[in-house]
């Protein structure tokens, strides 16, 4: 399993959603130190992704490596 060191979040964005009743919400990636997206999270307003992405963001900058689950 590959694991990822020095990982960073990206900015907030509007992205298409299969679930939520727009279609649309707004998200955030965690991207890999080449910025290469490991993980997408996805919210219904853009408030609630901008919060996520602030205790997101605390959390990654003290992680290690991240890792993704099979």
């Amino acid at each position: 399993m590959t694991a990822y060191p020095n990982c960073k979040v990206g900015d907030v964005r509007q992205v298409k959603m299969d679930s939520g009743e727009a279609g649309v919400g707004y998200g955030f990636s965690i991207l890999s130190e080449n910025s290469r997206p490991i993980v997408a999270l996805s919210f219904a307003t853009r408030e609630d992704a901008e919060q996520a992405r602030a205790w997101v963001a605390k959390a990654v900058e003290k992680a290690v490596e991240i890792a993704p689950q099979a």
